[in-house]
């Protein structure tokens, strides 16, 4: 990621960003957890391991971490104004 690539944005966009950022990390931890629920449900009533919910519970957490150091860094920048 270019270093001033928050630089150039706006205050009002860094915060439209972070919001949403906050948005999609919520549902993606919120479809982790429903991914989990149901495996282990699986497994506790006998159908056996899903590969399909373990392959989408790992997408999600592959998705989640750029979002989450993205949003780390919006924050960043922000705090950066907030201080000038």
């Amino acid at each position: 990621m270019e270093k001033g690539k928050f630089a150039n944005l706006t205050t009002k966009q860094l915060q439209k960003r972070k919001k949403y950022a906050f948005i999609l990390l919520v549902i993606l931890i919120a479809a982790v957890v429903l991914d989990v629920s149901a495996l282990i449900y699986l497994l506790v009533i006998g159908k056996g391991f899903n590969n399909a919910l373990f392959a989408t519970t790992a997408a999600c957490m592959v998705i989640f971490i750029p979002i989450y150091m993205g949003k780390k860094k919006i924050e960043g920048e922000l705090k950066n104004r907030e201080d000038r």
